[in-house]
This record gives structure tokens, sequence and C-alpha cells, in this order.
């Protein structure tokens, strides 16, 4: 994770990445803010219960949903009055294999990953160990491994020892993670580099998939098809 960006895009607070409750919109996604006036590009961490409480939740949604349901996209945008074209890179995840009230689901043409997003914003990413552990009727977990990110002041004396509980009293957003608890959250300190305010450490939860999501999931895990890699490669590359 960037070192910078690490306060909320809608309320500004601080943001510590937990998996399934916060994640971050990184400057080469090329993300429109389409509800501003001036459509600025999107960049910087948020808060899941954020962003489902900003009024344009649904607007962020569609835009995301856009990057990630597609192979890119070229976009245009205005700057000192001259007319600029990017390339938006898209995620690929082009398959839709369910759409309910609360949220929809894709897969990737090109490997076992699911893209779980909720119209109110949030989204979630599930991967082949993810698909496995709901087809035996476990609870998913998402591992992202070691995050390391620059903590916004002096941190408590104690934060080698401290709770994740502690540590997001510590910062001060606990109502920031609401339902955290749900998530059975694993959390690992790792190092502290006090010149600098670097914090490392690592979160393992379970996500809080909206309930068809997990209804869906449950029933599609046992019967899904791997992607067969070798057809893959046999295939024309896209134009």
């Amino acid at each position: 994770m960037s070192n910078e960006h690490a306060s909320c895009v809608f309320c500004g607070e601080f943001v510590l990445h937990i998996p399934g409750w916060a994640s971050s919109v990184p400057s080469y996604r090329l993300m429109r803010a389409t509800w501003q006036e001036d459509h600025a590009f999107v960049v910087g961490s948020l808060h899941f219960s954020c962003l489902r409480a900003s009024p344009a939740r649904s607007e962020f949604a569609a835009e995301f949903a856009r990057i990630a349901t597609g192979h890119g996209r070229e976009i245009t945008y205005q700057v000192a009055g001259e007319t600029q074209t990017l390339i938006q890179p898209g995620l690929g995840y082009v398959e839709q294999i369910f759409r309910g009230d609360e949220c929809a689901i894709h897969r990737s043409d090109t490997r076992d990953s699911w893209f779980v997003q909720e119209y109110a914003g949030p989204w979630y990413v599930l991967d082949r160990p993810q698909l496995e552990d709901i087809a035996q009727g476990k609870r998913p977990r998402l591992d992202p491994g070691v995050e390391r990110i620059v903590l916004p002041g002096e941190p408590m004396a104690n934060l080698a020892d401290a709770t994740l509980s502690e540590l997001l009293d510590g910062l001060g957003v606990t109502d920031r993670y609401p339902g955290l608890a749900a998530g059975e959250p694993e959390y690992e300190f790792w190092k502290y580099f006090a010149p600098k305010r670097v914090l490392e450490y690592a979160v393992i939860a379970t996500p809080p998939l909206p309930t068809e999501a997990a209804a869906f999931l449950r029933g599609y895990a046992p019967g899904y098809q791997p992607i067969d890699f070798d057809a893959l490669e046999r295939d024309e590359p896209r134009s």
C-alpha cells in the first residue's frame, strides 16, 4: 500500500486498511469523480461506511463498476483549455453471474476471481481460496498480506502490543468500522519505523458480504468451473 493518501476521500479522517471495511483507489485507475463539476480524478483511501453514507455513493459505484467490469476504455478531460485523452484500464470482471436487490457479482474472464459490488459502493474481491471455503460451508477470509502505512501522528506508547480495537481507538476512527467484530479480524503487528511513523501490520477478516450475495455464492461455489488457462493461451489476443 502507498504511504500517501491515508485520509478518507469522504470524511478526511485516517484510514487503516482492513479487508471488507476500507480500501483505496490508486491513481493508475484513472477514476473520475463524475459527481463533481470538474470530474476530477479520484485518488486515495476510503472507509466503506463513509462511502455508504455519501450522497455520491451511486455515482461512485457506477464509475467504479465501469472500470471493474470492462477491459479498459478511452477517456477525455480538459487541462488548461486543451482536451487530453487517456486509456483508463479495466479489471476484466466482464461476466455478470448475479444481480440482486443490494449488489451484483461479476466473474473475471482471465482468472478465477469474482467482484462483488454493493449498489451503495463498497466492493469485495473473492479469489479461488474464498470460493473453495464457501463451497465447503466455511466463512471466506480475506488476507491481503502485510500493509504499510504512515500514521497521522505519534502512536500510543504500547503500539507493538495493542489490539486492533485499541489501535483504531488510538487513531480515533473506531466509529468508521461498524460491525468489524462480526468479521472476526485477526490483527498482527509487524514493525514500526518511528522516524517516519511507518506502521507495518496485517489483518485477515471475513468480508461483510450482502446476505443475498452470500446465499447465491453458497449455491454457485460447489459447481463453478475453473478457468481453462490452456484454452486462454490458445485464444487470439484481444485487439
